[in-house]
């Protein structure tokens, strides 16, 4: 055991007040913090690795506490570690001099490995006297080292009527609800990659996304996966090329948009003139609060200028047909009346020939005795 004399201002794992009656010399004292440890500085006077839990492993275990002290002389100081069942395994007593008011650290050690404190499994108990009065009273936890580490697992972000899967190295070990903590155990010493579903299916239009859903792990851990709440909006349209319909961050803007005018069958014209539904405005380009999911609708006007143009333009075109189809039609016809007209060619009287009938001269003329003939 040591003694340091100065005033501490370390940051230590418990911190109580306790304060004794006066001595008969005067003295009176008050405990300022104390701890269990697995190691001591004896040259500050300062424990490390404090804990409460301590494996058959380690080498010793550190009860440590810093006392003030108001006045000076004997002061008498007693450690007993005292046995999972309740026995006493050790105690120590000791008498330091101090020499002036002020602030002093004690500690007191057993060892652990390969010692009889390591059968002893469980939890110890250590108390501090000074004189004859309690100082101070502290547990700790004596385990063998695991063969296992555990991670503990946790997903926020929906309600317990929802759940998502849980994977490990890619196989399914689980499901998980909304706010639901799982423990998952380990071999000491293997690495895994856990992992949830990345969507988890809400209400209609609505889903829980968590965009960092894998984790890798090798040690004790625990890990908290957090959803967050997406909409859908539904964009509708029947012309105009609609754009901007999918999922959104609850809380964020979309933006939505169609072109200002299609075209359609025979030549009809669609002008864009309003949305509809859960957002109204009458510019093609839109923007939403996405708190809920939405429908926006594209309201289009038509425009038939076009169609009735070319019906005109055909109208004219076929009124041409028509008048060319009758001009011709009337000219065969004269053609064929003036067929019929002509005279029936006769014989030559002469010479038994058929004649020719000249139009110019209307009147026939035999090729074979060269005359015409009446």
């Amino acid at each position: 055991m040591r003694r340091h004399l100065y005033v501490s201002s370390g940051l230590m794992l418990a911190i109580f007040v306790v304060w004794a009656t006066i001595s008969v010399s005067g003295q009176t004292w008050r405990i300022r913090s104390y701890t269990m440890a697995k190691s001591i500085d004896e040259s500050s006077g300062r424990p490390s690795m404090n804990t409460t839990r301590f494996l058959v492993s380690d080498e010793k275990a550190v009860c440590w506490f810093e006392i003030e002290v108001d006045g000076f002389g004997p002061l008498t100081l007693t450690w007993k570690w005292l046995q999972p069942e309740g026995a006493a395994y050790r105690e120590h007593t000791v008498v330091e001099q101090i020499p002036r008011s002020g602030s002093y650290r004690f500690w007191d050690i057993i060892s652990i490995r390969n010692t009889a404190v390591s059968q002893k499994q469980g939890k110890w108990t250590v108390e501090v006297l000074v004189r004859t009065e309690r100082l101070f009273q502290t547990s700790f936890m004596l385990e063998t080292p695991p063969t296992s580490y555990s991670v503990q697992v946790k997903v926020t972000g929906f309600d317990r009527k929802f759940f998502t899967s849980i994977h490990v190295d890619g196989t399914k070990v689980g499901i998980i609800e909304g706010g639901e903590t799982k423990d998952l155990s380990f071999k000491i010493g293997s690495a895994h990659t856990l992992m949830v579903d990345e969507f988890v299916q809400g209400g209609e239009g609505i889903r829980y996304r968590c965009s960092s859903n894998s984790i890798s792990a090798q040690d004790e851990m625990a890990h908290l996966f957090f959803y967050e709440t997406e909409y859908y909006l539904k964009v509708a349209s029947d012309y105009g090329s609609p754009k901007g319909e999918g999922w959104y961050k609850a809380g964020s803007m979309a933006t939505f948009s169609v072109l200002t005018s299609a075209s359609g069958e025979w030549g009809t014209q669609y002008v864009f003139t309003q949305w509809a539904g859960d957002w109204t405005g009458n510019s093609v380009i839109g923007n939403a609060l996405m708190d809920r999911p939405k429908m926006v609708k594209a309201l289009w006007t038509a425009d038939q200028s076009q169609l009735y143009m070319l019906v005109a333009v055909a109208a004219i075109a076929v009124t041409v047909v028509l008048a060319a189809a009758m001009a011709i039609r009337r000219r065969s016809k004269k053609l064929a009346t003036k067929v019929v007209a002509e005279p029936k060619a006769p014989v030559c009287p002469e010479c038994g020939k058929q004649m020719l009938y000249v139009e110019r001269v209307r009147r026939h003329y035999c090729t074979n005795c060269k005359k015409y003939r009446q």
